[in-house]
C-alpha cells in the first residue's frame, strides 16, 4: 500500500495518506477539502555496503529530504 504526498488547492496544506485504493476519496487534513492533488514524490531506499549502510534518493535536486531543508535524512529523524 502506497503513501502518497498530497498539496490542498484551497489552503496549501501539504500532507501524507497511505492509499488502500486508487478509487479513495482524499480529504485535507487541515480544511477537510477534498479538492486536492498528488504531488510528485523522491524514491529513496537504503542499501549496505562496506561502511554499512548508505541511504540514496533517486529524482532529488537536492541532497535533503523533500520534507525538510536538512543536509541529510539521518538528521530529520
Amino acid at each position: 500500500m502506497p503513501i502518497y504526498e498530497y498539496e490542498c488547492c484551497k489552503c496549501c496544506e501539504c500532507f501524507e495518506r497511505l492509499v488502500f485504493r486508487s478509487d479513495e476519496a482524499v480529504r485535507c487534513p487541515k480544511c477537510e477539502s477534498s479538492d486536492v492533488h498528488k504531488k510528485m514524490s523522491v524514491c529513496g531506499f537504503k542499501s549496505g555496503g562496506d561502511k554499512g549502510a548508505a541511504s540514496s534518493r533517486v529524482g532529488a535536486a537536492t541532497s535533503g529530504c523533500s520534507g525538510c531543508s536538512a543536509g541529510s535524512c539521518s538528521t530529520c529523524h
